[in-house]
């Protein structure tokens, strides 16, 4: 086991085809410890949280320790024997095998190491074979900010015009200091993101959730402006009109050639309206009840 804030990358090697490792972030192996978590299989088989979501592949727990002021509330995502297809697709990414929990954990530090918010990692672990995924976990600390999506629903029409724009214009300058990271997030839509609704007003520091497909090294202007295509097909009709959705593509695309602007917004707008054809967004908002999207998407 490892004990660090450092890519999991840097594991310790075994001549054995079966490995297994854990990989703590700052000061958190004793409080787990102390939770009765030690083992790879006692983090995979806890039980004792509350799932809020599941599939074949994947498992998300919602769990608390500790007590009064040093009660913690973590989200464990679990990953089970990946797709092949996504197997070789972080190798493609990374140039080496890297598991699910891995991706996510390297992403979020690359985010925070480049003062952009995102889920605070804990701890991640993996169980391979000849290097490759078998089994693997990765746990966040919850953010004590407010989900863009859930404020969105329950106060946008508060708002006068000039707090929603300000928003909006925060979501494109967000987007703006990704891609001049070369930082792709595919999965860049409002439940997405978090911030605190108090600095509507200010700058606006925003952090992400769900990292599974974020890529560093993107140079095409075509693919990152599908996370704009992504970020506009999230936003439901109901809340936001067409003024709102070209302030955020001009505010993305200021600085741009007439002609670049122009191929880029044309891309934009092709590829949300594939988005729109698959199905709308409505399925991820809370009025419905397959919505719930929590910090575990």
């Amino acid at each position: 086991m490892t004990s660090d804030g450092n890519s999991p990358s840097a594991g310790t090697s075994s001549p054995s085809r079966h490995t297994e490792r854990i990989v703590y972030a700052d000061s958190w192996e004793p409080l787990l410890t102390d939770f009765g978590l030690r083992t790879f299989d006692d983090y995979y088989h806890f039980g004792e949280g509350t799932t809020i979501g599941v599939n074949r592949k994947r498992n998300v727990q919602r769990l608390v320790i500790g007590d009064g002021p040093d009660r913690k509330v973590l989200f464990m995502k679990r990953f089970d024997h990946p797709h092949f297809k996504d197997i070789v697709d972080t190798l493609r990414a990374f140039g080496g095998f890297v598991s699910q929990a891995g991706v996510e954990w390297r992403n979020a530090r690359l985010l925070l190491d480049n003062g952009i918010g995102a889920y605070r990692p804990v701890c991640m672990g993996e169980r391979t074979h000849w290097k490759m995924e078998k089994q693997s976990f990765f746990i966040t600390e919850e953010l004590d900010q407010a989900c863009l999506r859930d404020f969105v629903t329950s106060s946008w029409h508060t708002l006068d015009r000039a707090a929603q724009d300000h928003i909006i214009v925060a979501m494109a300058s967000l987007a703006r200091t990704l891609h001049g990271l070369n930082i792709a997030v595919p999965d860049l839509v409002v439940w997405h993101l978090y911030f605190e609704p108090a600095t509507i007003a200010d700058d606006m520091p925003w952090s992400i959730i769900d990292l599974h497909r974020m890529r560093q090294g993107v140079r095409s202007q075509r693919r990152k402006a599908r996370d704009i295509s992504r970020l506009c097909w999230s936003m439901l009709p109901e809340y936001f009109d067409e003024d709102h959705k070209r302030l955020l593509l001009a505010t993305y695309l200021d600085g741009l050639s007439d002609s670049q602007a122009k191929a880029l917004t044309r891309v934009i707008e092709r590829y949300t309206a594939t988005l729109n054809k698959r199905h709308t967004a409505h399925r991820y908002y809370p009025k419905n009840e397959r919505a719930p999207a929590l910090q575990s998407d």
